[in-house]
């Protein structure tokens, strides 16, 4: 019996083919890959596919409509030029079947102009004397402030290169002020320890940025569409927006902003667009926005890929349709046990990190009666060395987190999210193991046959 030749002797190997050559190459390329995400829920949110989230809606009367388009329209076109805002026009007896004006029949048969957007109410941009103007530049002026102020103008710079824009919006009382831009700024850098850390760094961390009381009514679409109060707030408020203007979770008014409650909003930014997070965080309004070709570019120059571009849309239409959305979060009220849930590379270390106390650590359970006292359980994003009654007490107290205290307690969590980065590794390897394997007994067979 002639002896068996091994298929991959140093003979045969010289006759590999050059196709597989390549195979090899690109499994070895591609190895490192195999569980890796190209978007974190930052990169989703510069994806608008919409396009059209508000209407410029002008109401007139039947015999007016006309006139008033040929008039407004040029105008409207230019202003709302590469914003996120379309017009559109309707009679008096049309109103009716509007779902604007079906919510808001008080304005229903006024003429005007408004902006919309399904599920809010009307926000009136042109009164009805108003739309009998026929100065271009006063109507000019009454339209632009929809789309872009100094203020907006700030936050969509901000939002091209940084990981989040803390949107503070001032109340009347200047120590509650002061107390809710020392949170902001205490949780933008409680987050920035985590950056580096996160599936997909951004070089700048969050940014905070303030709405005087006094220019509040110039910003009242913007308040308008995150769902905030415009008209003169008693409170300040807070909301946390990213990528194309988008906001991420829900905003917080008065004693609901401390230093925890946005440090764990602007946690789920970087988290993995793969991840079991609800998809309606994802996906959260975007304001009244003008985004250019400018804009465009330096989005494509910071993110890597191009936002616009329909394949991209197709992919993260695909991301955003898989899940069952496990989790909502429609109000504050959630928020902390909610977002521990959400979070998934930071909460899951959180019985870790309570072991290495010398302390005990005890669950505070309130009774029925009490239960406007109770607080939700604090993310290790907040705080690592303090018990859950020091951070029941002090959330009640509604004190901002101090920042010794948070950055102690960032360390420690990126230490426990490092640790849990060994397991996937291995997954990783051993996939690409799997990959080489079963390319390699290809290529094995198909040397086998050529050398009979």
């Amino acid at each position: 019996m002639a002896p068996m030749k091994f298929p991959l002797s140093p003979a045969n190997v010289k006759r590999l083919p050059i196709h597989g050559v390549i195979m090899f190459a690109l499994a070895i390329a591609t190895m490192p890959l195999v569980h890796a995400c190209k978007y974190s829920v930052r990169d989703v949110a510069f994806v608008d596919l919409t396009q059209e989230s508000y209407a410029f809606l002008t109401l007139g009367n039947a015999a007016d409509i006309d006139g008033l388009k040929t008039r407004i329209q040029p105008i409207a076109t230019a202003v709302f030029l590469d914003s996120n805002v379309r017009t559109a026009w309707l009679s008096v007896n049309e109103a009716s079947k509007h779902p604007g004006f079906k919510s808001t029949k008080s304005v229903a048969l006024i003429p005007g102009s408004f902006l919309y957007r399904d599920g809010l109410p009307l926000l009136r941009l042109v009164e009805s004397e108003e739309l009998l103007d026929s100065n271009t530049n006063s109507m000019w002026k009454r339209l632009e402030p929809a789309v872009s102020t100094p203020i907006r103008q700030k936050v969509a710079e901000q939002l091209l290169s940084s990981y989040a824009v803390i949107l503070v919006v001032e109340g009347k009382d200047d120590q509650e002020n002061a107390r809710v831009q020392k949170a902001a700024r205490s949780a933008a850098d409680a987050i920035a320890l985590l950056i580096p850390d996160m599936p997909k760094p951004v070089d700048v961390p969050p940014q905070v940025v303030v709405i005087p009381h006094d220019q509040i009514h110039t910003e009242r679409a913007m308040l308008w569409s995150l769902e905030m109060e415009y008209e003169q707030p008693e409170n300040p408020q807070a909301s946390v927006l990213i990528g194309r203007g988008r906001r991420l979770g829900p905003s917080l008014a008065s004693d609901e902003i401390t230093s925890t409650q946005l440090q764990q909003i602007l946690a789920v930014a970087g988290q993995d667009c793969e991840c079991d997070l609800d998809r309606s965080w994802m996906q959260g309004p975007m304001v009244p926005l003008r985004w250019g070709p400018d804009r465009q570019q330096t989005a494509y120059n910071a993110l890597g890929f191009d936002p616009d571009n329909p394949l991209v849309k197709a992919e993260i239409s695909r991301i955003l349709a898989r899940g069952k959305n496990p989790i909502r979060v429609d109000d504050a009220t959630g928020i902390g046990s909610e977002l521990d849930m959400l979070l998934l590379g930071y909460s899951e270390e959180v019985i870790g990190m309570e072991a290495t106390f010398d302390q005990p650590v005890t669950q505070s359970i309130e009774s029925s009666e009490n239960k406007e006292l109770q607080v939700a359980p604090v993310h290790p994003v907040a705080e690592s060395g303090t018990s859950n009654l020091d951070v029941d007490s002090e959330l009640a107290a509604n004190e901002p987190i101090p920042s010794s205290e948070a950055q102690a307690g960032t360390v420690q969590t990126r230490q426990n999210n490092s640790a849990g980065r060994p397991t996937r590794t291995i997954l990783v390897i051993l996939a690409g193991f799997c990959v080489l394997a079963l390319l390699g007994g290809i290529c094995v067979l198909f040397v086998g046959r050529n050398s009979r």
